[in-house]
This record gives structure tokens, C-alpha cells and sequence, in this order.
């Protein structure tokens, strides 16, 4: 059996971080803009997907931390020791705030309406108290923003792996052959 490492992500890999880009993205648009809407029905509609999503978002992630830790990972791009600590730890605080922030979000729900998955409904898990879950949704926007930051942080590393380095760091996770 080889133990040479790929050139790049397996195909299941692939798929979890560009369905993820594109669930968070929407997730942090909607969810920034969602506390300015006007109090209709469309509002609750709104509120219920952003839910439901996020907790789609929460399961994947646990996949994709699992599948990441169980499949070969390609050899880190060459750069310094601090280049290479600093996207090893930014990864891991990526993983670790979107596993938080639907976390927080849905702790909570538990303690206010509960909510919607889709068309299931979950009751509130605690005794309502409408303080405590503004207290922690407080918690689940300053997270957001930490994330968006962070990935944020994360498309500039990979702008300037493309257009400055030039060193095809976007083979490795795009839908291509391997190289």
C-alpha cells in the first residue's frame, strides 16, 4: 500500500467544501440582513429556512471534519513554517465556528419558539426564557461575523496562492483530474 500522499482532494472532499462555501455564504448573507426585515409571514419563512440550513450546515461539517480525519490529505502548499502553521490553525477555526455558530443559534431556538426543519416542527427544549435566547443570539451574530471574517481571510489566502504565488493551490480542491 502507497503511503505517498495525493495531489489532491478526494472527490467526496471536493464536493463537502464547495456545497459547504456555498451553504455558509447564502447562511451569512441571509442572516445578516434577516433581523432588519419587516415582521410579515414571509419573515417567519425566512427565520425557519435559515434554521433548517444551518443545521444541515452543522451535520455536514461533522461529515466532512470526519471524512477529513479518516482520508489522506495533500501535502501542505510549500511556504514558510509560520505560512503553513497560520492555514493549518485558520482551518481548524473555520471548522470550529461553523460547528459553533449553528450551535449557538439553535441553543437559542431552544430556549425561545424552538423551530422549523422545513416542515418539522421542534419544540423549545428548556422552559422559554425570551432573555436568555436574545443573550445567546447575541453570541450566534458576533460568531457569524468571526466566521465571515475568517473566511474572509481564507478566499485573500486563496487570491494570492492564484494570482500572486501562481502555485495551483486551486487544483487541489477543484473538480479536475489530478495533476
Amino acid at each position: 500500500m502507497s503511503t505517498a500522499k495525493p495531489k489532491r482532494y478526494n472527490n467526496t472532499a471536493i464536493l463537502l467544501h464547495w456545497l459547504l462555501a456555498i451553504l455558509i455564504t447564502g447562511l451569512l448573507v441571509v442572516g445578516f440582513f434577516m433581523p432588519d426585515l419587516p415582521k410579515t409571514p414571509l419573515r417567519k419563512v425566512i427565520y425557519n429556512l435559515h434554521k433548517s440550513f444551518g443545521l444541515i450546515v452543522f451535520a455536514l461539517v461533522l461529515f466532512r471534519i470526519y471524512w477529513r480525519l479518516s482520508h489522506a490529505v495533500p501535502e501542505h502548499v510549500p511556504g514558510s513554517r509560520l505560512q503553513v502553521r497560520l492555514a493549518h490553525y485558520a482551518h481548524i477555526f473555520i471548522y470550529a465556528l461553523i460547528l459553533v455558530v449553528p450551535g449557538i443559534g439553535l441553543l437559542a431556538s431552544a430556549f425561545n419558539h424552538g423551530f422549523n426543519l422545513f416542515v418539522f416542527h421542534w419544540e423549545p427544549l428548556f422552559t422559554v426564557n425570551k432573555a436568555l435566547a436574545h443573550q445567546i443570539m447575541g453570541w450566534h451574530g458576533v460568531t457569524a461575523y468571526l466566521l465571515a471574517a475568517l473566511l474572509g481571510l481564507h478566499l485573500a489566502a486563496f487570491f494570492w496562492h492564484q494570482f500572486v504565488q501562481k502555485d495551483g493551490l486551486i487544483r487541489r480542491i477543484w473538480f479536475t483530474a489530478p495533476y
